[in-house]
């Protein structure tokens, strides 16, 4: 009896005595047996028949510690399992039962499922998907709102299922219905077999095979389209390798068979082919395949791509693109392009071609790499319209500008000095000219009190005196995009060197008054300098005069030129130099009203007023010459030019003698305005301001016009305004100066200044959206993404329709309203207007007045258009670049169709 009662207790004890226990420490390989933590959830009421996991309490046999040996066949490790709803022991079959979110971990493995069942004596693990009709009272229990699919993960495999039978000691599992996900490809096997490694001394690796496979790379539960193979056998992140096969689409099989298959299941960078992004067709290219290519790592921080695209008329092009990152270190790109567009005559049927090229380098270098040395920079140059010849970008077309800046930099540590070296670039497309600047190396010193003592505890009047220095050499040349590698641009070199010194101090007078006495002296050293000189010979040509019969009956001289001016370009040192002092004077005047009750609570009127004297002497004489222009007399009109005006530093031509005393009166006008929950400060006016100076020394018209501008905000930022007025002190015949002032013919002294233009700019920018959060004063989701004007403008308008697509609203049609489709739409409206006074009229000129559109319009859950910029401009009387996209979703892909009416060109994408 005694024998049988300790039988007893010893296999409570194996099996767990607290029925919720997570840790079969009789499979353990330890020489001990440890008490069981309590960590699943107890259910409420069982079954009878069953053992209730509260039946018996956990402490009610002390637990004891014995030597022992394990079976041979006993588990590796320990295994952990648990539910979150409910769980019981099944103790005559030695299985537990779990219920809601439902786990067992063991080594490497995890397995989570509505429904586990864990067998003890035979190491043997079920988990389902469903909880079967024979548990229903268990499945009343479990929270289904919060289920997740079920999962087996064995170290870096991982797959969803039905069903699984997994053995622990064999380690294989049987599943139905897995899905795993291997690189960009998804694996569904309807019966899956899988096989751990270390399952014998041979296998190293994971193997799962699978009947009755399917191969996508669609995420859908169904998917719309993949490979059916009869098996298929693969190795994770390495190979999958299948029998007979044959394409599918929407379950409909085609007619496209696979004898076997083999797919490569790396992760990570790998070579391969990169096939055509879309198929365009332009009218005068014909039908082309787009950004055609190969991709292939290089190395951990390199990788390259070269892409081509290629159009049935005969035009081809090239793009080579290499990124690069180094963590903490430094990122950038190198693009290189080529294009040959090739056309035909429409009425001789010759063709002929386009070439162009351009050269995009990107290069950042990140802040913690260096704490005092920085290299970073762009480089975009382009000929021939390379962005317009290459992309269909409505961006590209209204950009005519192109810059660049790539530069070194070193700030001397323990120095007030820093270097840089840098290499600059300007471009217009429209006139073709280019300005490149290579190499420009400055010299700076940064501002420097020399007479400010570091003991005194009193500072005097000389410790603010400051000291500037900076020096800067550099090479320019002036080219065009189609002479840049010619000998032309070595011939147009012009190089010097630049440097400056300023002397200022910042001083307080009179409690009130800021007084900045300075003086600056600059110096130019230059290697080339131009000369002028007028030659009297005339050019002339014979017209010969024919009757009808084609004899002549005369030949006359007729003069076309009366001498002409040759430019002689002179190298050597030449020096330049200029000098400037003054005296700048400035304070704050504030004045304030303020309310007590009302909407009103205050208005603040701040104003600047700013005087200033400049001297500097007259160096004209020095660096400006004159030349005759005609060898008649009394036609002849003197010319004046600069012997420096081609130096790299612009056109050097002195300072005519100055005694000049400006002057500037600026005003911000703000207001406090009450609300229901606090005050706020609002802008009235961001400036107003009136500026002008008065020259003693000049010889006539020595008051300058009178220039009052300032600008503000309507509408919380949606309405910007500009506007100037310039007035005049002096009288105009037909429409030119003369050295007469108003007030010495009117002796009125309200007519001392009359205007003579006026310029207003208005410009408004917003959206529906934009426009419901000011009315109803709450932020909703954020605004979607506009186009900006940029130097690198190639992918500008892809990146603005990616964009809004991921901002697109995923209701059904049926929820949405109207002004839902236009939320994500931009509006702008741009006016400029010049009112001109032409003594007897004025005439108003309209400059700008543009309108346009942006943005996305979700038709559909699936249907969007993107809008890169529809728009009318009033002055021209046309329609700006227009740029749509039309794109449908189509979950695993997305079929877009591109229209730019402009360029003539349309096409279609599918990826």
């Amino acid at each position: 009896m005694k024998l049988n009662f300790y039988i007893v207790i010893f296999i409570i004890i194996c099996i767990g005595l607290n029925a919720g226990a997570q840790k079969n420490n009789a499979l353990f390989k330890k020489d001990t047996v440890a008490s069981l933590k309590d960590t699943v959830i107890s259910s409420r009421i069982v079954p009878s028949g069953f053992l209730s996991n509260d039946s018996i309490p956990s402490d009610s046999f002390p637990v004891t510690t014995s030597n022992f040996e394990l079976s041979e066949e006993a588990l590796e490790d320990e295994v952990t399992y648990g539910s979150r709803d409910t769980s019981w022991n099944d103790i005559e079959n030695n299985k537990i039962h779990l219920f809601g979110k439902a786990y067992v971990e063991y080594t490497t493995i995890k397995v989570n499922a509505r429904y586990i069942i864990f067998d003890f004596v035979n190491n043997v693990l079920e988990a389902h998907e469903t909880i079967p009709d024979s548990f229903r009272v268990f499945a009343e229990r479990v929270d289904t709102s919060t289920e997740d699919k079920p999962t087996f993960i064995d170290g870096e495999s991982t797959f969803t299922y039905k069903k699984l039978r997994y053995n622990f000691k064999s380690k294989k599992a049987f599943v139905q219905q897995a899905v795993t996900k291997e690189s960009d490809f998804f694996l569904h096997g309807r019966e899956t077999k899988f096989v751990s490694a270390g399952t014998d001394s041979l296998q190293q690796e994971d193997i799962i095979y699978n009947k009755n496979a399917y191969i996508t790379t669609c995420s859908a539960d169904h998917p719309h389209f993949g490979i059916k193979a009869a098996k298929l056998k693969f190795i994770p992140n390495k190979v999958a390798v299948m029998s007979v096969a044959q394409l599918e689409i929407s379950d409909i099989p085609t007619p496209l068979f696979l004898p076997f298959g083999f797919f490569p299941l790396f992760k990570g960078k790998s070579s391969g082919l990169i096939l055509p992004k879309s198929y365009d067709y332009q009218e005068n290219l014909g039908l082309g395949f787009r950004e055609i290519g190969y991709y292939f790592p290089i190395n951990q921080y390199i990788d390259a791509k070269i892409t081509g695209d290629i159009y049935s008329r005969g035009s081809h092009s090239i793009r080579t693109n290499l990124r690069y990152k180094k963590k903490y270190g430094f990122s950038g790109n190198v693009d290189l392009g080529y294009t040959n567009n090739v056309f035909e005559d429409e009425n001789t049927a010759v063709k002929r071609s386009s070439k162009s090229f351009n050269i995009n380098i990107r290069h950042d270098q990140d802040s913690k790499a260096h704490p005092y040395r920085r290299l970073g920079g762009s480089i975009n140059i382009q000929s021939n319209r390379f962005d317009q010849r290459t992309f269909v970008n409505p961006a590209a077309a209204t950009v005519n500008t192109y810059n660049s800046n790539f530069s070194f930099s070193h700030s001397m540590p323990g120095t007030p000095f820093s270097f840089n070296a840098a290499f600059s670039h300007s471009q217009n497309t429209n006139t073709r000219k280019m300005t490149i600047t290579f190499p420009q190396m400055t010299l700076r010193m940064n501002t420097i009190n020399p007479f400010k003592s570091k003991t005194a505890t009193k500072e005097k009047w000389y410790d603010k005196i400051a000291v500037s220095y900076a020096a800067d050499f550099r090479n320019t040349t002036n080219t065009t995009d189609t002479t840049l590698f010619t000998k032309e641009s070595v011939n147009n070199l012009r190089s010097g060197m630049w440097q400056t010194s300023n002397v200022s101090a910042n001083l307080r007078v009179l409690k009130y008054f800021n007084v900045v006495p300075n003086a600056t002296y600059d110096e130019y050293w230059l290697l080339n300098k131009i000369e002028q000189q007028f030659n009297p010979t005339e050019i002339f040509v014979f017209d010969t005069l024919r009757n009808e019969s084609g004899e002549i009956l005369g030949i006359t001289k007729r003069i076309t030129q009366y001498g002409k001016i040759d430019t002689v370009q002179e190298r050597g040192l030449y020096g330049y130099r200029n000098f400037r002092t003054g005296i700048d004077i400035n304070t704050k005047v504030f004045s304030t009203l303020q309310f007590r009750k009302g909407f009103l609570r205050g208005l603040r009127h701040q104003v600047t007023p700013s005087l200033s004297f400049v001297y500097s002497p007259n160096t004209t004489d020095k660096y400006v010459r004159k030349v005759d222009t005609d060898s008649r007399p009394e036609i002849n009109r003197a010319r004046e030019y600069g012997i420096y005006q081609e130096s790299p530093f612009g056109q050097l031509r002195g300072s005519n003698a100055q005694m000049a005393i400006n002057y500037s009166l600026l005003n911000i006008f703000e207001a406090k305005i009450a609300t229901k929950d606090t005050i706020k400060k609002v802008k009235l006016l961001n400036n107003i301001s009136v500026s002008g100076f008065y020259n003693a020394v000049a010889d006539s018209l020595k008051w300058s016009d009178v220039r009052i501008s300032g600008n503000t905000n309507f509408f919380h930022g949606l309405t910007n305004v500009n506007l100037s007025l310039n007035l005049s002190p002096y009288v105009y015949v037909n429409n030119v100066k003369i050295n007469t002032s108003r007030y010495s013919i009117s002796k009125n002294v309200f007519d001392v200044l009359a205007y003579r233009d006026f310029n207003l700019g208005v410009n408004t920018g917003f959206s529906i959206q934009k426009l419901t959060e000011l009315f109803t004063g709450k932020n909703t989701t954020s605004s979607p993404v506009r186009p900006e004007q940029s130097n690198n403008t190639k992918d500008d308008a892809k990146t603005v329709e990616k964009e809004n697509k991921k901002s697109n609203t995923k209701e059904s049609p049926k929820e949405m309203i109207l002004a839902d489709w236009f939320k994500q739409i931009n509006f702008r409206h741009n006016i400029q207007l010049r009112i001109q006074n032409l003594g007897d009229r004025d005439t108003t000129i309209i400059t700008t007045h543009t309108v346009d559109v942006s943005g996305s319009i979700p038709l559909t859950k699936n249907w969007n258009i993107s809008v890169g910029s529809v728009g009318y401009d009033f002055k021209s009387k046309r329609l700006t670049y227009p740029y749509l996209t039309f794109t449908r979703d189509l979950h695993c892909w997305s079929m877009n169709f591109n229209w730019a009416p402009d360029a003539g060109s349309y096409g279609f994408l599918l990826e």
